[in-house]
């Protein structure tokens, strides 16, 4: 196997540029002129490593949920529909709040490091910023249930090998839809 038909080293590339860009879409639309965010090069190593992170869960998550539904004596667990939609609970409500706090940590500390030109960020710093109650209702009771959980349902509705990438593809749509939200 050779390094660039890597599942993960791919897996790498496409968040890396597609969650970025759709983070550089949602400024612009939000600034209404086009809007490089700050520390565009460290944002795409994130998302790039996140990606790697993303997938990896995926494939658990929807190699677990096929090994439960296979030992279900329901027919109607034996559906396609069945195993996308559940694969997509079980990992939106594990997986998905973990990723998401992670993710918000890692733009708090590239935003304090930006506006304090380089100095030492702690986690103190970093959770001091954070709204916790926010991340709840937006995150937890907000996009979960209504963007990621039908979203992802229709990701695993997909060919195993079409699933990053789609994946990666919604970080653009969620970047558009809070954008416009945010007007």
């Amino acid at each position: 196997m050779s390094f660039l038909t890597n599942h993960y080293v791919l897996s790498f590339i496409k968040f890396a540029i597609l969650a970025t860009l759709g983070e550089v879409i949602a400024n612009s639309m939000r600034n209404k002129k086009l809007t490089i965010p700050h520390s565009i090069g460290y944002r795409m190593l994130i998302w790039g490593l996140l990606g790697v992170w993303i997938a990896f869960m995926m494939g658990i998550f929807a190699e677990a949920m096929g090994a439960k539904l296979a030992k279900s004596s329901s027919t109607i667990l034996h559906t396609k529909l069945a195993f996308a939609f559940l694969t997509s609970l079980v990992m939106n409500t594990s997986f998905g709040p973990v990723f998401m706090v992670l993710h918000k940590h890692t733009d708090t500390y590239l935003d304090l490091r930006y506006e304090t030109k380089g100095a030492k960020v702690s986690i103190k710093d970093i959770c001091s910023r954070i709204d916790y109650f926010a991340y709840g209702k937006n995150v937890l009771w907000g996009t979960i249930p209504t963007f990621w959980l039908p979203a992802h349902t229709v990701t695993f509705l997909l060919p195993g090998e079409f699933r990053v990438i789609f994946a990666a593809l919604l970080s653009i749509c969620l970047g558009i839809l809070l954008s416009l939200k945010s007007k």
